[in-house]
């Protein structure tokens, strides 16, 4: 032997390497098939490919940033537009003028009923009815969205033991600058202020009885209710709306 591979050798191993790299390309194959998605990284591929020039002399990392930014300053300009749209004005009411603002004042009517007919209120009772229907009415009022920050006070100023009938005032405060036509028709009209009183009244009929004599039950009768504006402005000449 003089150190030389033979030629049949050299022949087998040639072979075997040629089919070790067919057995990895058909592994590959089958790879790239099952995974479709999935893109092998060439290693000859450009390790500076964002560097490459894409149109005129804007490189395609600079394409990549603009839009990044540009998609930032979209949602940037839709959060405040809408910010702007749905604003609430309740937020910025200045209670200063509206303590300060003009005087809309309303009287109302409303019956109260009870089971026997010949209920009678006691002095004791009729004043602590009184109370309880004026807190009544406050609280209805005081939180109601569209007129809770312009309502001052409510309270009952007499009650009729012959028919049970209470006979109650409202009072508002509205500033000058809120009085527009349409604040006044929709707002500070007879019929919305009756509504948001009569709603109330729907859903919850029941009142404490306040010792009545002969009667524990007592509802209130919202059919019977009656609104309407006493047009007392002050330092203006306007007038209420009527519905």
């Amino acid at each position: 032997m003089n150190g030389c591979i033979p030629e049949q050798e050299v022949q087998d191993v040639e072979l075997h390497d040629l089919g070790e790299e067919k057995e990895e390309e058909m592994r590959h194959d089958v790879e790239d098939l099952l995974n479709p998605g999935v893109t092998r990284t060439s290693e000859t591929a450009n390790p500076h490919s964002c560097s490459e020039i894409v149109f005129w002399k804007c490189k395609l990392w600079m394409v990549i940033t603009s839009a990044f930014l540009c998609l930032i300053l979209v949602i940037i300009i839709s959060l405040t537009f809408y910010s702007e749209i749905y604003i609430d004005d309740d937020e910025y009411l200045d209670f200063k003028s509206i303590a300060n603002g003009n005087r809309h004042n309303f009287s109302g009517i409303l019956k109260i009923h009870c089971a026997n007919p010949d209920w009678l209120l006691s002095e004791s009772a009729y004043h602590l009815l009184s109370e309880n229907l004026s807190k009544r009415l406050t609280d209805v009022y005081n939180d109601s969205p569209a007129l809770g920050h312009y309502f001052i006070s409510a309270k009952v100023i007499s009650l009729s033991d012959e028919n049970k009938t209470a006979f109650f005032e409202l009072e508002f405060s509205v500033p000058p600058e809120s009085e527009t036509e349409e604040f006044m028709k929709n707002r500070m009209s007879e019929m919305f202020v009756k509504n948001i009183l009569r709603q109330n009244i729907y859903d919850q009929k029941e009142m404490y009885s306040a010792g009545a004599t002969g009667c524990t039950y007592l509802t209130l009768d919202p059919t019977s209710l009656s609104v309407s504006c006493e047009c007392h402005i002050q330092r203006t000449n306007k007038l209420c709306f009527r519905s």
